[in-house]
Parts: C-alpha cells; structure tokens; sequence
C-alpha cells in the first residue's frame, strides 16, 4: 500500500463515521458477475495484443456513479477526483479513469450490444435484495417577467407576431394574481 493510498484511507475514516451512502450500496453489490461480461467486449488479450485495459470494475463503477449523480464525463472525472467517497466507491484506483476514457467505455458497450445485459444484472442484484433506485429532478419554478407590450392576450405570438411582448412566454396564475 503506498503513502498516499494509506492517506487516504485514514481521510476515509471520517467520512465513514459521518455515514457514507456510497459505502452502504457498494457492499449490497457482488461485482464479480459484471466482470465477464465486459470482459468480453475487449479482444487484447488475444495474441493480437493492445494496451491494458483500465480495470473492468472500476469504469463500470464509474457509470454507476455517472448515472446515479447525474454527471456528465468531464464532471464524472472531477467529481471521482475530488471526492473522498467516489474514490472509496471506485476502490482507491492508483489512476482515476479520465472522461475521455469513460466516453470510450460507454460507448464500447453501446457498440458490443452490453448495455442491457450489464444494468440488467445491477437491477437483478437489487430487485433480490428489495432495492430500488428512486430518481427524481428539482425544477426551478422561478418567474421571469418580461416586458408585456401593448398586444392583447389573443394577439398571435410567433415570428409573425408584431408586438413587445415576449414570443415564447405564456402566463400563469399564482395565488389569484397573473403572472
């Protein structure tokens, strides 16, 4: 174990007292069974040969979180950079894989056609153990106002439209007072 691993183990430890929910679901899940499906979608270690590939557990990690955090790949590499829990979910890797490098993942998968049989085994994993993953999306209902015109209501909107009022805007009611 080198200095900096055992470092951030250390650094780890308060994290964990606080509680880490990453933690808690990465031990609800055996990794194992993912391994040979990805496996298959690389063809060097055949006598053809090619460069190493990135651990198969560690980029499958990384689109979970990608997935689970709502993370696009250049966000997904800071984010596995940065945070303490990301890097305890991705087992501490000496190299946290790049977003280009995640990009080239994902779309491998895409291309071999695993998509399915890899989120399928997840859900099987979770389904058996009575897990569900609950995604939801906060929405910024903030009002805008904007300049209203001199057009009645009914005037047409559009490029056509000849008035100040704004084009793509509509109107709502809020506690009996229009907006």
């Amino acid at each position: 174990m080198s200095l900096t691993n055992f470092a951030l183990k250390e650094e780890y430890k308060r994290l964990e007292n606080l509680g880490d929910k990453l933690s808690e679901i990465e031990s609800l899940i055996d990794w194992k069974p993912f391994r040979p499906i990805i496996a298959e979608m690389y063809n060097n270690k055949t006598e053809l040969g090619g460069r190493p590939n990135l651990d198969e557990i560690v980029m499958l990690k990384m689109l979970v979180l990608q997935q689970w955090h709502g993370l696009s790949d250049p966000e997904l590499e800071r984010q596995a950079t940065d945070r303490i829990s990301f890097r305890k979910f991705l087992g501490f890797p000496a190299k946290v894989p790049d977003s280009t490098t995640v990009w080239g993942f994902r779309e491998r998968i895409s291309q071999t056609g695993k998509e399915d049989e890899i989120w399928n085994e997840l859900q099987r994993q979770l389904d058996n153990k009575g897990l569900e993953i609950k995604k939801s999306m906060i929405q910024d209902a903030t009002f805008i106002h904007a300049d209203s015109g001199h057009a009645n209501l009914d005037t047409p909107r559009g490029n056509d439209a000849k008035t100040r009022r704004c084009k793509d805007g509509t109107w709502t009611k809020k506690a009996s007072k229009s907006h």
